[in-house]
């Protein structure tokens, strides 16, 4: 009976400890099969949908968008339409207007402001009509570049202003500039229309005189200019009724008086300049470094000289023709019309008109001034 009872109990313990491992292999199953489940899920799904998705989206927009942001500048100044946007006011004035061009006027010759290597450029064309334009005082304007850009000033009306007393009228002149004393340069500018009364004035419808510096003009254009030279044969001053009469007239610089011109493809056509004497296309009266290699493509077209210097007595009729040319007229009455021509620049339809002798026509091919012989012949 011992034997039996050992026996039942031996059984009970080993089903009990049967029950406890198959308890023991069940309760790590269910969190193992959880914790797989979640950690292979959550991670897995997690880098698809924000790490991976993600990165390639935003580096492939991004450069999208800075592409657009490269736009963007042009973008803000077609916004604006601004023409000064562009142009640093320290260094630029813009012209866009007659209004713009007036107020720079005004600044220079009565406000006596200063613009010193200064660019002055032009983004439009500027109508004048209605406007009197006094010529600038080139005492401002050391070193300026105007810049046209193509543009056109056009309907100028030059008006006369009594210089300071004392100054001498050979450093008088009148132009878009009136005496120029310093070095300047114009480029990629017509003046088209513009019309002068000139007294005892240089007349230039760029410059009237230059006294000083080197002034380069490149691409700049010159078209129906009209300088009357006031022909008042009697010399009367003002107060008596009179002027005396204009001389050193061209369409763009009346008197080089001193320094230096260059022209590269530069055009007058139809121009009507009288007066006493010295017209030229270009330079009424050249100084001595003034010469046929200053011009390069240039032309002169339709050009009307009139002169009277035979009234006075310091000349005579047998000394006509000699103080008036195509180009410029040499300081020393020297003939430069075909030398320019072998330089490369052209003219035609020039034409001379002599008021001492009813108007008498003359054209470059019978109306030159001193060769070299004889401007180096012995008195």
């Amino acid at each position: 009976m011992k034997k039996l009872t050992a026996l039942l109990l031996c059984l009970i313990l080993c089903l009990s400890c049967v029950a406890a491992m198959a308890s023991c292999d069940k309760t790590p199953d269910q969190p193992t099969d959880t914790t797989v489940d979640n950690a292979t899920d959550a991670p897995t799904e997690a880098p698809t949908e924000e790490s991976t998705e993600a990165p390639t989206e935003e580096p492939t927009e991004a450069p999208t968008e800075d592409g657009d942001a490269t736009e963007a500048p042009t973008g803000d100044g077609d916004e604006t339409n601004d023409p000064n946007a562009e142009y640093d006011p320290e260094t630029h004035v813009v012209i866009s207007s007659a209004e713009d061009l007036m107020a720079f006027n005004k600044a220079v010759n009565e406000d006596m402001d200063y613009f010193d290597d200064m660019t002055i450029v032009f983004t439009a064309d500027i109508d004048m009509s209605g406007y009197e334009w006094v010529p600038l005082d080139g005492n401002a304007l050391f070193g300026v570049t105007f810049e046209g850009n193509g543009h056109t000033i056009s309907n100028l009306k030059f008006v006369d202003h009594d210089p300071e007393q004392g100054t001498p009228a050979s450093e008088m002149g009148s132009g878009f500039v009136g005496v120029a004393v310093a070095d300047m340069t114009f480029q990629n500018l017509t003046i088209d229309t513009a019309t002068v009364t000139a007294y005892e004035r240089a007349v230039g419808c760029f410059v009237g005189v230059q006294t000083n510096g080197y002034i380069w003009f490149e691409n700049c254009y010159v078209k129906n200019f009209t300088a009357d030279g006031w022909m008042d044969y009697g010399n009367q001053d003002r107060e008596n009724g009179g002027h005396p009469i204009s001389f050193r007239l061209a369409g763009f610089v009346g008197h080089n008086m001193a320094g230096q011109l260059g022209f590269l493809n530069c055009h007058v056509e139809n121009i009507k300049l009288s007066g006493f004497h010295n017209m030229a296309g270009f330079v009424g009266y050249g100084s001595v470094t003034l010469d046929e290699f200053a011009f390069e493509e240039c032309s002169v077209k339709n050009a009307e000289f009139t002169f009277s210097y035979c009234l006075s007595d310091a000349y005579t009729v047998d000394m006509p023709r000699k103080f008036v040319s195509v180009f410029f007229n040499h300081a020393q009455w020297i003939d430069k019309v075909q030398a320019t021509v072998d330089m490369g620049n052209t003219y035609e339809g020039v034409s001379y008109y002599d008021w001492t002798d009813n108007n008498a026509e003359y054209t470059p091919a019978d109306f030159t001034s001193w060769s070299d012989e004889e401007a180096n012949a012995p008195a």
